[in-house]
């Protein structure tokens, strides 16, 4: 077995005790390219505009949810959905100005909407044109926490434990602490910038962005917000790279999904100083979103293929689970019905649906198994896809391998 090669990238007094072990990561960088050129593939060929336009839309609103959920915040999905519209009705839209003026007292509420508006409007902002290697500076990385981070320090005088943001400007402290990891000398942000920057244009890579995003964190260049910033700038610097194109996928909304997984590899790379737990973590959540892709629009044509049939509101309640999942024991419809329906009935309507082509019926030994009598040419690319996940990662999220 040829021994494994383990290198330090960086030359920074800090940076430079962080180990890259790359030849040990679950996927190469043409392996990635190659998925995200099949998906712009089957997007151009298959992917139904209205599908596309949903997808694009609910990953602007799904990113910016979750990037706002790594800081704390209480904000639910409906209530984010919400300010959503408000920001394409009116990106300038003040949450906080009237109430100023008015001297109300500001409250959590009030933080968490102008947080959700500003990642939601920073990210719509820096999707509209794709950023180039060259225009990735250190004040460029100022600007965009800036954006993420405006008005929001007026908070301190009205919330208890506020950390401030000090919008747009570096750490100036060297009290930061992640768990029991604590970042470099305020003093040598800028410099480790300047170093992290050129190593990403001399490794314009997936994994490369990865590395990136894992170092940038372990910088913590600004007082609060730096997982904001380094999860849209890994988001705008892929797009760089040539993928998501369309922007249909984002590595956030996993990072969300995973959140304790998240933190569990982060913080491994920056307490063990070992750049391979996160990127590798970066690489899994990469290609799980790209499988996502294929998983949601599988999702939308089912639940298509059950609004062309005129099903009564019964036996709609009882199929709504075949939209989310390719198929289901018998066992597992019961249980999503009971207390709803009694087993005869259930059984009755499955026969009826089976009878009206809507559901096929098969049998594994004493298993009985429902799904759609519904085909699309995604499912068995998505069937390829997760199989090629699973060859390289011991964890694929119970949603996604039994979809």
């Amino acid at each position: 077995m040829a021994e494994t090669q383990i290198i330090k990238p960086f030359s920074h007094p800090f940076l430079s005790q962080f180990l890259f072990a790359p030849s040990t990561l679950p996927f190469s960088h043409q392996s990635l390219v190659s998925l995200d050129q099949e998906l712009s593939h089957y997007e151009q060929v298959f992917l139904d505009p209205e599908v596309e336009k949903s997808l694009i839309t609910k990953n602007e609103l799904l990113t910016s949810f979750a990037i706002s959920k790594a800081e704390a915040s209480q904000l639910t999905l409906k209530e984010a959905r919400a300010v959503y519209s408000l920001l394409v009705s009116d990106p300038n839209y003040d949450f906080i100005g009237p109430k100023l003026k008015a001297k109300h007292k500001l409250t959590q509420k009030d933080h968490d909407q102008l947080e959700f508006f500003n990642i939601a409007k920073t990210f719509r902002t820096m999707n509209q044109s794709v950023l180039t290697l060259d225009q990735l500076t250190p004040r460029l990385i100022q600007q965009l926490h800036q954006q993420l981070t405006q008005g929001l320090d007026v908070f301190q005088d009205y919330l208890a434990d506020f950390n401030v943001y000090k919008s747009g400007t570096w750490r100036d402290n060297d009290t930061i602490h992640v768990g029991t990891y604590s970042p470099p000398l305020y003093t040598q942000i800028e410099s480790g910038l300047t170093e992290l920057i050129l190593y990403l244009k001399n490794h314009p890579t997936v994994i490369g962005t990865a590395v990136f995003h894992t170092a940038l964190y372990a910088l913590h260049p600004f007082n609060n917000g730096n997982k904001r910033v380094c999860r849209i700038l890994e988001h705008i610097l892929l797009r760089s790279l040539g993928l998501n194109p369309k922007n249909l996928y984002s590595t956030s909304y996993y990072y969300h999904t995973q959140k304790p997984r998240y933190y569990k590899y982060l913080l491994y790379s920056l307490e063990r100083t070992n750049l391979n737990h996160f990127v590798a973590f970066v690489l899994e959540a990469l290609v799980l979103s790209l499988i996502g892709v294929l998983k949601t629009s599988l999702e939308v044509k089912r639940s298509q293929f059950l609004d062309r049939h005129d099903l009564d509101s019964t036996t709609r309640i009882i199929l709504k689970p075949l939209i989310k999942r390719h198929e289901f024991q018998f066992k597992h419809l019961a249980r999503s019905t009971k207390g709803k329906l009694a087993r005869q009935t259930l059984v009755n309507y499955l026969q009826k649906s089976i009878k009206l082509g809507i559901i096929n019926r098969c049998a594994i030994g004493r298993t009985t198994y429902y799904q759609l009598n519904f085909s699309a040419p995604e499912q068995d690319t998505f069937k390829k896809w997760l199989a090629f996940a699973r060859q390289h990662l011991s964890f694929i999220p119970p949603n996604i391998l039994y979809h």
